[in-house]
């Protein structure tokens, strides 16, 4: 049987991914779990906040709480969740959008973000992109990272790891319909197929979703 390990930001497992993820994987492909936040304190977790200026991201522990880390506070954390998992596994998958330029593997390692922004490329040349991202503090650097010659980006905050207010998703859904986006991004891995699909169904444009995208290439791989 094949493994993959799935190395997330927040603690392990990430039964909310998992739930449409482990569909489109099937029974011939075994997950093995890591977490940057794994076996931590409250106190210890709170020491990773991000400080003034560092890019903020957004993930949940075991129990549902959102949790606000700083980006080069965890990566040390993910390459030693990668680091013992490696020996046992065919590919690392990172459960997160974020870049993550420093982490290290010597097997195949697939990560939502560059899966997503090649996409992308190969999808929309020119035109406008609507973005979903958990936290305002975010629009900054996700705008650079989607930033592309001939495409604006057109950028909305919903965190998945709150309590989910209808009317405010379709407040979200209206504003990108207005704005007349071509394509929306759902940057988090937070994100589920459900709300993929009601975007696609409300806006009426296609939309990329990062744990299904993920899972999809790992099937195709594996």
């Amino acid at each position: 049987m094949k493994k993959v390990a799935m190395i997330t930001i927040g603690q392990s497992p990430r039964t909310d991914v998992m739930t449409d993820v482990e569909p489109i994987l099937g029974s011939s492909i075994e997950t093995i779990h890591c977490g940057a936040l794994d076996d931590l304190s409250l106190e210890e977790i709170r020491a990773l906040e991000p400080s003034p200026g560092e890019e903020l991201l957004v993930t949940r522990l075991t129990d549902g709480t959102e949790v606000k880390l700083g980006h080069s506070k965890i990566v040390g954390k993910m390459n030693q969740c990668i680091q013992n998992l490696e020996p046992e596994v065919d590919f690392i998958a990172i459960l997160c959008t974020g870049e993550f330029p420093e982490l290290q593997s010597k097997k195949i390692m697939l990560k939502p973000s560059e899966l997503m922004g090649q996409l992308l490329e190969g999808i929309l040349q020119s035109g406008k992109l609507g973005v979903l991202i958990p936290n305002p503090e975010q629009k900054k650097v996700v705008t650079e990272k989607w930033k592309r010659e001939n495409l604006e980006v057109f950028v909305q905050d919903l965190s998945p790891y709150q309590e989910q207010d209808m009317n405010e998703i379709e407040r979200i859904a209206e504003r990108f319909r207005n704005e007349g986006v071509d394509l929306i991004a759902l940057d988090c891995i937070g994100y589920s197929d459900e709300l993929s699909d009601f975007m696609k169904r409300e806006v009426g444009v296609p939309a990329l979703l990062s744990r299904t995208i993920l899972a999809r290439v790992i099937r195709e791989l594996l």
